[in-house]
């Protein structure tokens, strides 16, 4: 072997070496910060379990010690795929914050839960939901805004919770799907804002939500709209007639035609 071969076989090797060594590193970090925030949730007794922004890739089994969890808060991570067995291992989950991530899909497993409420998958890179989704029939609140959903399709999508819900029952049985007109009580969930999330729970749901759930949509909402009030631009626009071009609208932020907030 000559010595320029050599140089790129231990070049290869030390990538491949790098790469495990990330690898490590990523789910020992990912581990850490899981099995921290579980410690806390045993200790407080709390049924939510928050690690949000902590830069995590991978959920981990530490999860799994708080098996009767509620509110699971995973939103502005780096988590590009979920447990197979994620579900199954948090049988009472009711709400699933997964916003801001890399998840590409959704495990089969989440049609064989019954408690799920509100699922939370803005800003990931999903374009299909599985068919088993279908069979959750506990939901009452999907977030899917800059989602690349490409399956259900786009008129599916536009009809509301109900449509894609029933749509993917009828494609997971083999049945030719069928797509009900849309009405008031099905609203596009493409474009639900998460202020509007309470008003869809009361739309969708047979019981009213319990006053945790009311909580954590009011700050969710709160928090929302702060983040489009803190977005907008410092000066007037020229052509807007919200606007005088001195910083001050006439009119409230949100009538700006211009926005510059996140759910441009």
């Amino acid at each position: 072997m000559d010595d320029s071969n050599s140089e790129e076989l231990y070049s290869s090797g030390d990538n491949l070496g790098d790469q495990h060594l990330n690898r490590r590193h990523s789910l020992s970090d990912s581990s850490e910060e899981l099995r921290k925030a579980a410690e806390e949730s045993l200790c407080s007794s709390s049924s939510t379990l928050d690690v949000s922004r902590r830069n995590i890739k991978h959920l981990t089994e530490d999860m799994y010690r708080l098996p009767n969890i509620k509110y699971l808060h995973l939103e502005g991570n780096v988590i590009s795929t979920l447990p197979k067995d994620l579900f199954q291992k948090l049988p009472r989950l009711v709400w699933l914050d997964l916003r801001y991530n890399k998840i590409k899909a959704l495990p089969p497993g989440i049609g064989f839960h019954r408690h799920l409420k509100t699922l939370l998958l803005e800003r990931n890179p999903i374009k299909e939901l599985p068919a088993e989704l279908g069979h959750l029939t506990s939901l009452t609140a999907l977030n899917l805004r800059h989602c690349p959903i490409e399956y259900p399709p786009k008129e599916v999508i536009q009809k509301g919770l109900k449509t894609i819900l029933s749509f993917l029952r009828d494609s997971g049985n083999g049945n030719l799907p069928c797509m009900e007109p849309a009405t008031s009580e099905t609203l596009p969930v493409m474009e639900l804002h998460l202020s509007e999330l309470w008003q869809r729970s009361l739309d969708l749901s047979q019981e009213r939500p319990r006053q945790e759930e009311k909580r954590r949509l009011r700050e969710l909402r709160a928090g929302t709209s702060r983040k489009q009030k803190e977005a907008l631009p410092a000066e007037g626009c020229d052509g807007c007639d919200g606007c005088d071009g001195a910083g001050r609208g006439r009119q409230k932020p949100q009538l700006c035609p211009h926005p510059a907030g996140p759910g441009r």
